[in-house]
């Protein structure tokens, strides 16, 4: 009897949708060597089974992740956890100075937090957070593959050109890094916004941005805050 090949040639499946899906020149596509197709502990699982496997790994991965980090764990890694699960739930926050805001939670950051109340956006950073008061259920964040469906020349562009294309926008910065306070704030240059301090409020024209401080145009003067000292940002929204 003979022996099957337990090779698989590949080189011609799918070619058309391989193209179209990352923008490469039909003339430019080599041919494919054929490749060996092994098989995997899980190839037996039915789809439902290996979802629920998969699942118990990620959470005793994550158990295991938290027994070890314990108190260890950075206060920022803290809190991005737990405003994941609040993404578009309503909360309280209460400052060390008991101050207290209220908003829907937008956005977590990599050291911030940003919320909306009407038209108001609340910039929070996690080191002034003292407390949080959830108004409803935690969620679980979703983790839906977001660039699943994107434009194949793009998908292209992002993946030999990674650091350049990922550094020019801030969301893609958050959907892989998590964007910075810094960062974020530089979407808000020449706008409005009022800063809140341990001891006063200041507003103005948010002109520069840097990485450990921000500075406002007020009228006939230019304030330098040092980031440590800022407490909130209220930007309201055009």
């Amino acid at each position: 009897m003979k022996k099957e090949n337990s090779y698989t040639d590949t080189s011609r499946v799918g070619e058309h949708s391989l193209i179209n899906d990352f923008c490469i020149p039909e003339a430019c596509c080599p041919e494919r060597f054929p490749s060996p197709k092994l098989p995997s502990p899980t190839d037996c699982l039915p789809p439902n089974a290996l979802e629920k496997v998969l699942e118990e790994i990620e959470a005793a991965n994550e158990l295991l992740l938290d027994l070890a980090l314990d108190s260890e764990r950075p206060i920022n890694e803290t809190y991005q956890k737990v405003f994941d699960g609040l993404i578009g739930l309503r909360v309280e926050i209460t400052n060390g100075l008991g101050e207290t805001v209220e908003g829907k939670v937008t956005l977590s950051g990599f050291d911030f937090v940003s919320l909306q109340e009407e038209e108001t956006r609340l910039i929070y950073p996690y080191s002034q957070i003292e407390t949080i008061k959830p108004y409803a259920l935690y969620a679980e964040p979703f983790h839906d593959p977001e660039l699943s469906l994107i434009d194949p020349c793009f998908r292209r562009d992002l993946t030999f050109n990674f650091g350049d294309v990922v550094s020019s926008s801030p969301e893609l910065l958050q959907l892989f890094f998590r964007i910075p306070l810094d960062v974020y704030l530089l979407l808000f240059k020449e706008n409005h916004v009022q800063v809140k301090m341990i001891d006063s409020t200041i507003e103005g024209i948010l002109s520069d941005v840097y990485k450990d401080s921000i500075t406002l145009d007020q009228q006939e003067k230019t304030t330098i805050i040092q980031r440590e000292m800022i407490y909130l940002v209220r930007i309201k929204e055009k």
